[in-house]
């Protein structure tokens, strides 16, 4: 089905008129005064906002995210596999991280693609990255984008969108206080060969700070405030744990019975929605195992596409 991308079309054109420019990524023209929207952890420089993955079924994976963690949309207009605006699709979000399920594409990868940060200001983050890492690489997002202004990359290559309050490009669920629900995302987990150097980065450039966290792979755990970015060393063991970048993603349940039941009933009601198993193939113990090792994560599982995750309670 063909959806009309006229209205969707003109939206963005007023959008665009009032975009932030960016020049050669000299610093950004803010025309108005930021205002204030979503506060949850006083005083951080940068909060974690965002999560995208790639996926060839957006209703299943949405599914599945809805209904095992309540998760709600909160923009329309998702881009779908014709290339149109499609008004049914859109960020899904627990109330603090918009999660967008993209159409995956030709080159893209499936599963998990880009996390992002609202910050106070992105003019400091840019310069901070010019200045103690001249080396990497940022772009300006694409303008139809929901949530972002900037695309930037870590010392793994790992990209991460920047956003500000003010933001013209910002819209929709993004603009709202967000809420609170007892199933939400609380950690990225991120795979690097040199944590410590990863975390430097963090920390320096955004500000997040580093938290004592007893871990049997010696992962390093840093906070917004409320939502934990731990960062996992890579090893030899499997070919999956020698990739830099994304590991899983990880949520904060009321209570980890209660999920594993609603997970048992998804596979009955909606088996297409059904979770993955992980410990199956000749690695998959030992990956469920290495997943296991996560220092928060309490049960292991996968999504749908296959998307690591663990909860907790």
């Amino acid at each position: 089905m063909h959806y009309s991308i006229t209205p969707i079309l003109q939206s963005i054109l007023l959008w665009s008129d009032s975009l932030l420019k960016l020049d050669n990524f000299d610093g950004f023209n803010l025309e108005e005064k930021p205002v204030p929207r979503y506060e949850r952890s006083a005083n951080m420089f940068a909060k974690i906002r965002h999560v995208a993955a790639h996926t060839e079924r957006y209703d299943t994976m949405a599914k599945f995210y809805q209904t095992i963690f309540g998760m709600k949309q909160i923009t329309t207009g998702l881009v779908d596999e014709t290339g149109q605006h499609n008004p049914k699709r859109g960020h899904i979000s627990d109330g603090v991280i918009g999660l967008a399920l993209l159409a995956k594409r030709p080159g893209s990868q499936q599963g998990l693609d880009h996390f992002g940060f609202e910050c106070e200001d992105v003019n400091e983050v840019l310069d901070r990255i010019k200045q103690k890492y001249p080396g990497l690489l940022f772009t300006k997002a694409l303008s139809y984008v929901p949530f972002a202004g900037i695309r930037a990359q870590d010392p793994t290559g790992t990209q991460f969108d920047l956003s500000q309050k003010g933001m013209f490009n910002v819209r929709e669920g993004y603009l709202k206080d967000g809420w609170e629900q007892p199933r939400w995302l609380n950690h990225i987990a991120l795979r690097a060969r040199e944590p410590d150097e990863v975390a430097e980065f963090y920390t320096t450039i955004l500000e997040l700070e580093e938290i004592p966290e007893s871990a049997p792979d010696r992962a390093i755990t840093l906070t917004d405030g409320k939502v934990r970015l731990v960062i996992r060393r890579c090893h030899d063991g499997f070919y999956r744990s020698l990739r830099q970048g994304f590991d899983h993603i990880g949520f904060k349940v009321e209570s980890v019975e209660k999920t594993k039941q609603d997970l048992d009933e998804i596979a009955t009601a909606f088996p297409e929605s059904a979770p993955k198993k992980i410990a199956v193939g000749m690695q998959g113990g030992e990956l469920e195992k290495d997943l296991q090792a996560c220092p928060i994560g309490k049960h292991v599982l996968a999504d749908p596409d296959g998307v690591l995750l663990d909860i907790s309670e």
